[in-house]
């Protein structure tokens, strides 16, 4: 009698689909780094001897900011790797994009149109296929499927129902603050999620609270992995803390981000308002989207610096002692992990992600909580040593969410999905 045949498990190769460098490229590096990217689709990379290059060249006289985020569409960690893209495809959807009466619906544009490209193609013989939701069309996805590609999402931000309840509750919480309402933006988003959810075979999740958003909206539990973006520590150096001096300089409170309703905006300029100037200074790095009537009262509470280059980000976060971050809804806040990355001690709320655990690394506070807020805060500004200690907390688990991690977790749990 034979013996029965044990046939060896596939070896993983990924096409990828993603637009935009989103965290400097680090799925696509995690891939190709393991020698499992097949090919990479995106709308726009900048290589030498390719039109990208030339095109950037040629704007930069006329537009250098733009002409700047051109040439950053690109990472040293992915040469020598396969990438698809269509520059002129990508020129002529931007033009295409004042049609658009929002946001969600001009991206909805860009995915139909980007499939029909990608459609065309065989993926370069690989067995799974990767996108950020919102970013590869439910179409592609079954279209892959019928080749018999694993299909796999990654949901970088919590589902478009989930963002429109939080920016409701903002919005009657703090009426006249902001006028674009994220509803609009977003709205399209909602049936387009569904049919990707119902379509795609598993969905990676960037942080506890997208994972539950999710189950609420009925995917199964079984279906979501908990797959948090790494971190790169290399331009990250903590300033010694220890020996500040509070009598001449007040201790420094900060915020990263947009200063919108979303973030939480009026949620930190209210608790800023509760500490005497002695006690601490307010700072928020971002750009402003809030009412100018409605910051007029806050002048002299908070210090709002408008939106800086990328380059001074470190720089501000080792001027902060503290990191509050009161958002309502994120996939995972990349300035949380920044912050912590710093040596930062951080007051957040569950929704900005998994990264700090509570009475650890900071406090987690829930959204809304204004009394929570002020007394994290106060806890800490009054306690040194907690917040010396929590700060080195902060670090040493930033660093635990490296590429080397990030590399053999996301490697291990896409080998986990094929067949």
């Amino acid at each position: 009698m034979s013996k029965p045949m044990h046939t060896a498990p596939a070896s993983l190769k990924v096409a990828m689909i993603q637009d935009g460098a989103r965290r400097a490229y680090a799925l696509p590096i995690a891939l190709h780094q393991a020698g499992k990217l097949q090919v990479m689709y995106t709308d726009w990379y900048d290589r030498p001897g390719h039109l990208e290059r030339l095109i950037g060249q040629l704007v930069k006289p006329f537009k250098p900011a733009a002409a700047s985020k051109l040439t950053a569409r690109q990472h040293h960690d992915l040469n020598g790797a396969r990438i698809c893209s269509w520059p002129l495809k990508t020129l002529k959807h931007k033009l295409a994009s004042r049609r658009f009466d929002s946001e969600a619906n001009y991206y909805l544009y860009v995915a139909d149109q980007e499939a029909r490209l990608f459609a065309k193609h065989q993926y370069h013989h690989a067995n799974l296929l990767l996108g950020c939701i919102r970013n590869i069309h439910p179409r592609l996805i079954t279209q892959a499927k019928a080749q018999g590609l694993v299909t796999v999402g990654d949901q970088i931000i919590a589902p478009a129902s989930s963002e429109i309840t939080q920016a409701k509750l903002q919005t009657q919480r703090w009426p006249g603050w902001q006028d674009d309402v994220i509803e609009k933006n977003v709205r399209a988003f909602v049936d387009f999620e569904q049919q990707s959810w119902d379509n795609l075979d598993h969905i990676l999740s960037m942080s506890d609270y997208v994972k539950q958003e999710l189950i609420k909206q009925g995917v199964d539990e079984k279906r979501i992995t908990l797959m948090p973006y790494p971190m790169d520590m290399s331009d990250y150096n903590p300033p010694d803390r220890s020996q500040r001096d509070f009598d001449k300089t007040p201790l420094t409170v900060g915020f990263v981000g947009a200063v919108n309703l979303r973030k939480g905006a009026p949620e930190f300029l209210e608790t800023a308002k509760r500490f005497s100037k002695s006690q601490a200074r307010f700072v928020m790095i971002g750009q402003n989207h809030i009412n100018p009537d409605k910051l007029a009262p806050y002048q002299d509470h908070v210090q709002i610096t408008g939106k800086i280059p990328r380059s001074q980000i470190t720089q501000w976060l080792g001027q902060f002692d503290i990191f509050f971050f009161p958002t309502t809804c994120e996939g995972s806040a990349g300035s949380v992990i920044e912050a912590m990355a710093m040596g930062l001690p951080t007051v957040a709320t569950f929704n900005a992600g998994s990264q700090i655990r509570d009475g650890i690394e900071g406090k987690i506070i829930p959204c809304g909580d204004m009394n929570g807020y002020y007394e994290a805060l106060e806890d800490l500004i009054q306690n040194q040593g907690k917040r010396l200690a929590m700060g080195q907390a902060a670090r040493n688990r930033a660093m635990q969410f490296n590429m080397t991690w990030y590399q053999d977790a996301l490697i291990s749990t896409l080998e986990s999905f094929l067949p």
